[in-house]
């Protein structure tokens, strides 16, 4: 008898959560959490028995689920029903807000789940906030959410402005991951979601009121890596308007890059007029950058000719193709691997946050919070010998 109640008193509960969920549905958080498993409102229709215009219409806030859908769809997401009530800090992307840098390699599919992982990232970070102030935004012209002010739209003047506004001086970059952290820009790496995880390219948004860049896990190269951090900023202090997959702004991020990790009155006298790889690779190693980075370099400063340039770029690929330049991983850089949000969580837990109670106040779960702080599985491996 007792036990029968104790299970109505539960059922009633429940009932009465998810009805006032139902009076409060997100839309937005359905489109988010929809996004980032990747499926169509047709496929999450079938896992939720509604069609998927219905799906169409609880996304646009035109109808409410009712409390049963409700917690049908908090089944098949494995969330807390409450996380798809309103009320709480929400981020908003749309692709016109990022700086993607092809539309064209990247399915739709893979873009949404991109922008929804930003999303969610920025979230925790707001969360994290609540416990630990991180670094202000330091960035020419930043203003809670947009680039304002005289842009700063030609990549040398930019590049140099930059270096002077943090004090860099004109040597070589240690640290970049670890110099935007410092700066109060997010940095994160895009966990391999999906088999399309590998045709998105880093990105990167000042849409959010802290900016963000996002980098590709598939990218196993230190000296890549860095550039693509580097053009990302170049994105974010250049391009307060964002046009994904735009050549022009694309080449300038590019030149960007190359100016700020390599300034030419600094480098130019190292750099040889001749093709001397044992050269490259020493200031490969000394300014942390790709040697085709080097001989983009030195082909624009004049020192090669189109047909210098030619034949060093055919013995660099022969090079890379008998093995003899294999790639540098970044796991053996430390300052080029993303910590911030992980060592604040690390000193938040000094004032009561853990796991748990950070995915309560998200209203996720939380495995969702120990991925995106890299936290990985909590659980001792068992081993079997």
């Amino acid at each position: 008898m007792t036990d029968d109640h104790s299970l109505t008193l539960a059922n009633v509960v429940q009932f009465d959560a998810t009805a006032a969920v139902a009076d409060a549905f997100d839309g937005a958080r359905l489109t988010q959490a929809r996004r980032l498993r990747g499926w169509t409102k047709k496929e999450l229709a079938g896992r939720i028995d509604v069609t998927p215009a219905a799906v169409g219409q609880y996304e646009a806030g035109a109808i409410r689920p009712r409390p049963e859908q409700v917690r049908r769809i908090a089944e098949v997401f494995t969330y807390p029903a409450s996380f798809f009530a309103a009320g709480r800090p929400r981020a908003a992307l749309d692709t016109g807000g990022v700086h993607f840098r092809s539309l064209r390699s990247t399915p739709a599919r893979e873009r949404e789940r991109a922008l929804a992982f930003t999303e969610r990232l920025w979230e925790l970070a707001h969360e994290l906030e609540s416990y630990v102030r991180l670094p202000p935004v330091d960035l020419p012209g930043w203003d809670g959410g947009e680039i304002t002010g005289n842009a700063l739209s030609d990549p040398i003047t930019a590049a140099h402005a930059l270096r002077t506004q943090w004090g860099l001086g004109e040597g070589p970059i240690p640290h970049m991951v670890r110099l935007l952290e410092s700066r109060g820009i997010i940095v994160a790496i895009l966990p391999y979601l999906s088999p399309d995880s590998r045709k998105l390219d880093g990105f990167s948004t000042s849409r959010l009121p802290r900016p963000i860049a996002i980098l590709n896990e598939e990218r196993n190269d230190v000296y890549r890596h860095r550039f693509s951090v580097a053009h990302e900023l170049g994105h974010l202090i250049m391009h307060g308007e964002a046009h994904p997959g735009d050549i022009h702004h694309e080449r300038q991020a590019d030149a960007f890059a190359a100016a700020f990790l390599t300034p030419s009155h600094a480098i130019a006298e190292s750099l040889p007029s001749r093709v001397d790889f044992t050269r490259l690779s020493n200031l490969q190693q000394t300014w942390g950058v790709s040697l085709d980075s080097l001989l983009v370099r030195c082909r624009e400063m004049g020192l090669h000719s189109d047909a210098t340039s030619s034949r060093a770029w055919r013995r660099l690929n022969a090079l890379r193709s008998q093995g003899l330049l294999p790639n540098t991983p970044v796991e053996g850089f430390p300052g080029e691997i993303p910590v911030m949000l992980k060592q604040a969580f690390g000193m938040a837990q000094r004032k009561g946050a853990s796991e748990r109670r950070l995915a309560d106040d998200l209203h996720w779960n939380e495995e969702d919070v120990r991925t995106l702080l890299q936290l990985g599985d909590p659980r001792p491996a068992l081993h079997l010998v």
